[in-house]
């Protein structure tokens, strides 16, 4: 970061010399490229200078200039409290409100609006406006207007000192009708108290019958509607005027703008409305057209999905509940599936009232959806209507599914049955990929994959037919092969059995015409599935096609992983068989080396823009759990070579609890380590956390169980109080898959076993001890491990900047050196100022980039869908930010052996918190330094998200300083003056007598 601010001083030299500049176009041209450079140099020192040279540029500019400071400054109002002299800059622009020029003071006055956010309690700004609002200049009054709505939303005051102009201007019949529905939406921020609120609801209300035309009409019914938002007064009422609206009045416009309204008061308010207002809402929807009762079913859909509302009544016979009976079997087919997306946002009212009600609900819902796919499937799906209504039914079927598996078992049958029977989709049409997509979003959530596994002929069969050439060019043939590949996946996860992914399967994906990028895609989501051979074969093919030495190795260390991964899985696919623990011992061994190899390559394919340490580190821990798995097959292997009678009673004991013992702290240590590697991704997507905590709880369970056995001999209550202390709660309950259910599943399994072993008889404690603990480790890796999505994209990326000052570069260029401690006496305070910038980055991944040879290179980057996730969603935002400092000693003087000898020794510790203000944060701290020596001052960074969570996300930066003694220094130099004057004079030899 301090190369940053290096570089901002140079960018804030090169941006004031464009404003000295002498034509006007070149000035602007510089002026534009402020904000680009506010957005990368986000410092106070440096956003302060800019604004500064904006300001005389404003006041001494032509109103060209002024036009283009003007965009400036509204594109960056994020950073102007970052503005240390701010009256500084508001003089400069305040005093060009004095010119005679009307246009110069309409930029001026729209200037100081877009300042509002920081000037709004400025009693001299609020005098300007509401003159501006008396001027005869159409564009400075309009001006004026803008400044207005600013002030009156960031300032209460002003609201409340404008309402009666505004309210005169309304009135007033000198007042233009143009200038009047510009005034109309300054009201909706007129809601500093009660009183004020509801003069302002007067007033609108007033409004309406005086201009009844269709401009007035909306912009009134509009801002009515968010002053009631703001408010949250008079909702019902608001609701009745927009009804009446509804019903009554003919234009469709103010219809269709009413209903609208409805849905922001839907939105924002839901749990004001009663069950009043939506039967009033039902009894519109019979007097209305088709096309009002879609925008009102709309709106009962907005209503209905918010987690605040008011019970809703569902009682058999509600008229909530026959409007959505009524209209799901309606000719028109986007009415229909409004109204099924209604009846599945009421599942959840219905579970919390009666629970018969709600298998009612349930079971009418999916008789709609397969009704309504009769009519859909025969159409062609040409227009954008039965698109629409498609999306809208598949988005429900999502829903539908709950931990019953009724639901999701009806829907495989409707789609495999009906659906995809006798080719009445063609598959690899529109119509297919969309349905294609839901069964994937279904299956990957779902609790019960075997009932897939009934139509795996079905599944292969279509996987067999996309992947063949009939298809070749089909512009959906890429997506509809992941999707029905990730289908196959968790259907071959409810198999007990021999895997179904046959060499015929995996050599129809290589010898297909697909590109490489759509097989590197099938590969990263069989790692995310669980099917490590499919993806080991697919990589091992992509090594040699890409096209630079970092993505070569990072696939070739893919494929490690992969061999690693699918050399355990194929001991347990064994048709039922018990599982051969000398084998399985062997097959570890092999993993884990294929483990070393991978990470290896992994560590080769770092880049200054990849640093890859969440995929070294996750693929550390895993290969750390493998040896640990391992090493106790050999604790184990102990009493097998010695059993009881070689060995005596309390020898074994001891060995036993030794050995054992030091598995349970090794589990406990690679357990820390999954929750810190958790805790420092801060990017990280829900599923991934999931993903971690999973394997988390397998180091859990397994230092249960070794415990649960040394323990239970002598205490028979540990294994009961152990059990309960074991949770499963991931923190993301909705994100339930099949790999959360597995660890659940294992857990129940290897408490069984335990349960079992303590009912033996004591004399076969040992043997029985070593089957039991062998039997629970074989448990345990039989759970298919999924890499996670963060494993190969981020869909956030959040970095923080710091820079603290003073800082050794600082005392290196005072020196004239490369490097150097900071020096500071002794007997003086350190004042240490440490700011931040809080840096967010577009979507990235690991793969995204990879370019991979084929024909088809419009394939090769990844899908531009990941960048429209992260602007429009991010997974958490830093709310706080934690700073934690630690002064630490390292030595005292020069010597080298007294360095060596010499252990670090902690002083002192500060801890601050600091709210982050548009991206910013900075905080100072008063260190001592009472000792002469050497000392490092370590910053380390964590973040607290809006869910109070707070993450190690660093970074650490650390200076070095060097406390001097200057009194001591100062009084030996005075010494060493006065030995030298009170030296005895040396005798002077002539230079004659030297040559002598």
């Amino acid at each position: 970061m301090e190369e940053s601010i290096q570089e901002s001083g140079i960018a804030l030299v090169e941006l004031h010399k464009g404003l000295t500049l002498e034509r006007c176009g070149d000035v602007c041209g510089a002026i534009v490229k402020f904000q680009e450079t506010f957005t990368k140099y986000p410092f106070p020192s440096f956003i302060s200078s800019a604004f500064l040279g904006l300001a005389e540029a404003y006041r001494n500019g032509n109103n060209v200039m002024r036009l283009c400071i003007l965009r400036v400054t509204r594109q960056s109002r994020s950073h102007l409290d970052k503005i240390t002299n701010f009256e500084e800059f508001l003089k400069k622009i305040f005093s060009v409100i004095h010119t005679n020029d009307p246009l110069a003071r309409a930029i001026t006055l729209r200037m100081l609006g877009s300042l509002s956010k920081i000037i709004s309690e400025r009693k001299n700004v609020h005098h300007c406006i509401c003159k501006g609002l008396d001027s005869h200049d159409e564009v400075e009054q309009e001006a004026a207007i803008f400044a207005t709505i600013q002030f009156a939303s960031d300032s209460h005051d002003f609201a409340n000192s404008i309402c009666n102009k505004i309210a005169t201007l309304l009135k007033g019949l000198s007042t233009q009708l143009e200038i009047k529905l510009q005034l109309i939406p300054v009201l909706q921020h007129m809601h500093a108290d009660v009183e004020i609120s509801t003069k302002a609801r007067d007033i609108l209300m007033d409004l309406l019958p005086s201009y009844p035309t269709q401009d007035f009409v909306l912009i009134t019914l509009k801002t009515l509607t968010l002053l009631s938002s703001h408010t949250f007064v008079d909702i019902p009422a608001q609701v009745e005027l927009l009804l009446r609206y509804v019903r009554c009045d003919p234009r469709n416009a103010v219809r269709f703008n009413a209903i609208d309204n409805l849905n922001l008061l839907a939105n924002r308010a839901a749990h004001l409305w009663s069950n009043k207002d939506i039967n009033a809402v039902c009894e519109t929807f019979h007097e209305s057209t088709n096309c009002l009762k879609r925008a009102l079913l709309n709106v009962m859909c907005t209503l209905c999905s918010s987690s605040s509302i008011v019970p809703v009544d569902v009682s058999p016979g509600s008229p909530l509940l026959n409007l959505c009976s009524n209209s799901m079997y309606d000719s028109d087919i986007m009415q229909s599936a409004l109204a099924i997306k209604l009846q599945t946002s009421l599942l959840s009212h219905a579970f919390r009232c009666n629970k018969k009600q709600y298998q009612s609900i349930r079971n009418q819902t999916i008789d709609g959806i397969d009704s309504i796919l009769l009519l859909l499937i025969p159409l062609p799906s040409n227009s954008n209507n039965e698109r629409k209504a498609l999306k809208i039914i598949l988005s429900a079927l999502q829903l539908l599914c709950d931990e019953s598996g009724i639901a999701e078992e009806r829907i495989y049958e409707i789609f495999f049955t009906y659906v995809y029977a006798e080719s009445r989709v063609e598959i690899c049409s529109d119509m297919s990929r969309y349905m294609l997509e839901t069964l994937a979003a279904i299956s990957t959530n779902s609790h019960f994959p075997k009932y897939l596994f009934e139509y795996k002929k079905k599944l292969c069969s279509m996987f067999l037919e996309v992947c063949s050439e009939k298809y070749a060019d089909h512009p959906n043939r890429s997506c509809i092969t992941i999707f029905i590949f990730v289908i196959l996946c968790i259907c071959d996860l409810g198999s007990e059995k021999s895997s179904i992914f046959t060499n015929s399967i995996i050599d129809s994906i290589q010898q297909s015409s697909l590109n490489h990028w759509t097989k590197y895609q099938i590969a990263r989501q069989a790692f995310r599935l669980g099917q490590h051979g499919v993806a080991r074969r697919l990589l091992k093919e992509l090594c040699d096609c890409v096209t630079s030495e970092q993505h070569h190795f990072w696939i070739s260390g893919l494929e490690q992983l992969a061999m690693g991964e699918s050399t355990i899985a194929s001991c347990f696919r064994s048709g039922g068989a018990p599982v051969s623990w000398p084998l399985m011992d062997s097959n570890i061994t092999k993993a884990v080396g294929h483990y070393h190899s991978g990470i290896s390559i992994l560590m080769a394919a770092v880049t200054p823009n990849r640093g890859l340490e969440f995929q070294c580190e996750y693929a550390r821990l895993r290969r750390e759990t493998l040896q640990l798995h391992s090493h106790l097959a050999s604790c184990c292997q102990i009493i097998t070579v010695k059993p009881p009678p070689a060995l005596s009673k309390g020898v074994l004991e001891i060995t036993l609890n030794e050995k054992l013992g030091e598995c349970i702290k090794k589990f406990h240590t690679i357990d820390v380590a999954y929750s810190k590697l958790r805790m420092s991704s801060f990017d990280c997507d829900p599923t991934t956390l999931t993903n971690i905590e999973v394997l988390q709880q397998g180091c859990s369970i397994m230092a249960f169980a070794i415990e649960s056995l040394i323990q239970s001999s002598g205490d028979k209550s540990f294994f009961t109080d152990a059990k309960t202390s074991i949770f499963f709660d991931t923190g993301y309950p909705q994100r339930s898959d099949v790999f959360s259910k597995a660890i659940k599943g294992a857990f129940e399994k290897i408490s069984s076993l335990i349960e079992e072993f303590l009912t033996k008889e004591p004399n076969k404690f040992t043997q029985v001890c070593t089957q039991c603990l062998t039997q629970c480790s074989a448990v345990i890796l039989s759970v298919p491990i999924s890499y996670p999505r963060y494993f190969f994209q981020n869909l956030q990326s959040t970095r923080i900047g710091l820079a603290i000052k003073p800082s050794n570069k600082t005392a290196a260029i005072q020196r004239g050196t490369t490097t150097d401690p900071y020096r500071i006496d002794a007997e003086k305070r350190l004042t240490l100022k440490v700011e931040g910038v809080i840096q967010r980055d577009v979507a990235t991944s690991n793969d995204n980039q990879i370019q991979i040879d084929s024909h088809k290179s419009s394939n090769f980057l990844a899908p531009s869908s990941n960048k429209d996730v992260s602007a429009k969603r991010r997974f958490r935002e830093v709310c706080e930010v934690k700073l934690h400092l630690t002064v630490v000693r390292k030595y005292k003087g020069n010597h080298k052996k007294m360095q060596a000898k010499c252990v670090p020794t902690e002083l002192e510790s500060h801890e601050r918190c600091v709210e982050p203000q548009n991206d910013y944060f900075q905080s100072q701290f008063l260190l001592n330094f009472r000792e002469v020596g050497f000392y490092s001052v370590v910053v380390e960074t964590s973040t607290k998200d809006h869910e109070g969570v707070w993450w190690k996300t660093g970074p650490t930066e650390t200076i070095y300083v060097k406390a001097n003694d200057e009194a001591a220094r100062i009084q030996q130099q005075i010494q060493a003056q006065q030995n030298s004057r009170n030296m005895p004079p040396q005798p002077q030899y002539h230079r004659a007598n030297r040559l002598l």
